[in-house]
């Protein structure tokens, strides 16, 4: 008999479990619109509530026909029940609790490459993480919710995470002020609970993985009119950026945080927090902060694409530095330096060794913090090299005593101007907040004529607007 009442006891259970787990789904399908996943119990929990049931009811039907009392062995049967549905409803309980306080995971990649080619969204609802090069090729689209948090694995070299752009990827990251998106390193014990403020990481914390590269079809200045992207090994179609479509689309990117970026990828090079190659005036970039890159804030070679809202902080070299004949405006910038930063501003001109294919940025509207203890040697106010080609205009300086412009190309110096033109690098409205003369700011160039566009004030009135910043980590930790 109690072989028996230990069988049917075992089948009510079954039909429990299926019960139990029937209502999970539905539960999970109402949360997540995108995925629906069982919170299941544990095979080990299963099979001990089920063996404490088990013994429970063979030992009370035993005793029940041992007494030869029926009612006795129905109160047992029912007290049996009753401990199933105790046990079953703590094991979810305890299943549920660890859910909810602990962020959900998704692993992407598992090391080398992988590679995205149709369309893939990456949600709110879960930590996303990076293993090794993300790649999302031609004809791909990769959009990421706002608000989502990104991780990436801190493998070095050639084992560096990257999330890549491919020329005809394309990707959506679009945050907003309330739920930006933010890419860190998989050491970064941030969640979803941090109100985008991380419990463990500084802001001087540099070089935990590689960044977002985005490359695309716009003209670069390089003989041919394309190159391989730096820091990771050539020889892939993914690697390769530049054309002749300076209208080019790859996607939209606001509101995005990326932090503690810049391990070396390949070839002793580092990879910025966000690199742009070729990127035509189709995308759209506003939005965009970089914190605690190992290398520079925002590389950008070549292209024609518009970067705006920007905040670079604690970068180790340049905070901006634009390369291969970049044609694009970057403004409303705020660049916060560390003690060992390099340059705010490190611009060159075109690559192109015919001089045919060339471009004339306009950098405008920013506001550069200086450190308070600058290393001898390391922070300097700007570099404008290799025939750069372009117009710097309406930039303030603060705290930067003692601290002078690196370089100023005699070669393609012109003056001030209003407007960006080919052939001439151009400057207006620099402002110096310092104890610092002219002559000691500008004693490292050839420059001249620089009380036409320069001057020493105690009150700025240029540079950035920071009340649309408030978003930013930067804005968070000065206030």
């Amino acid at each position: 008999m109690a072989d028996i009442f230990a069988s049917n006891i075992m089948i009510k259970m079954k039909n429990l479990f299926k019960t139990l787990f029937v209502s999970i789904a539905l539960v999970g399908t109402t949360a997540c619109e995108t995925e629906t996943e069982l919170v299941e119990i544990p095979d080990s929990t299963i099979q001990e509530i089920a063996q404490a049931a088990a013994t429970s009811a063979v030992n009370a039907a035993t005793a029940a026909v041992n007494s030869a009392a029926a009612a006795a062995a129905n109160a047992a049967a029912s007290q049996v029940a009753s401990q199933i549905n105790n046990a079953v409803d703590s094991a979810v309980a305890s299943a549920t609790s660890n859910n909810d306080s602990v962020d959900e995971t998704r692993n992407v990649g598992t090391g080398g490459i992988t590679e995205i080619t149709t369309n893939v969204t990456w949600t709110n609802d879960r930590v996303w993480i990076m293993d090794g090069k993300i790649v999302v090729q031609s004809g791909g689209t990769l959009t990421i919710e706002a608000g989502t948090i990104i991780k990436a694995q801190n493998g070095q070299q050639a084992d560096a995470t990257a999330l890549i752009v491919a020329k005809g990827g394309t990707l959506n990251a679009n945050g907003t002020a309330a739920n930006p998106i933010i890419f860190t390193d998989i050491e970064d014990q941030i969640s979803y609970s941090n109100n985008g403020v991380s419990p463990n990481r500084r802001a001087t914390d540099t070089g935990k993985w590689g960044g977002v590269i985005i490359l695309g079809r716009a003209s670069v200045g390089e003989d041919g009119g394309s190159d391989d992207i730096e820091g990771i090994v050539s020889g892939y179609d993914w690697t390769t950026y530049g054309g002749s479509d300076d209208a080019d689309n790859s996607g939209s990117i606001t509101y995005v945080s990326i932090r503690h970026s810049g391990t070396q990828l390949g070839n002793g090079d580092e990879i910025q927090g966000l690199t742009l190659g070729g990127v035509g005036s189709g995308t759209t970039i506003n939005n965009i902060e970089v914190v605690g890159s190992n290398d520079d804030g925002i590389e950008i070679f070549g292209g024609s694409v518009n970067v705006s809202n920007v905040v670079i902080l604690n970068q180790r070299d340049d905070a901006l530095d634009l390369d291969e004949g970049y044609k694009g405006t970057v403004s409303n910038a705020v660049i916060q330096m560390r003690n060992n930063s390099d340059n705010p501003f490190e611009i060159d001109g075109t690559e192109d060794s015919t001089g045919t294919i060339d471009g004339a940025f306009t950098v405008e509207n920013v506001t550069v913090f200086g450190a308070a203890n600058p290393e001898a040697g390391k922070n300097n106010l700007g570099d404008w090299k290799s025939d750069a080609t372009g117009l710097t205009k309406n930039v303030v300086y603060q705290n930067v005593n003692n601290l002078a412009i690196k370089g100023i190309d005699a070669d393609t110096y012109n003056g001030t101007a209003t407007s960006a033109s080919l052939g001439n690098l151009n400057f207006a409205g620099f402002e110096f907040i310092s104890t610092s003369t002219l002559a000691d700011i500008f004693a490292n160039t050839t420059v001249t004529d620089y009380s036409n566009w320069a001057s020493v004030v105690t009150t700025p009135t240029v540079g950035a607007d920071t009340t649309g910043l408030q978003w930013t980590l930067w804005y968070n930790l000065q206030n």
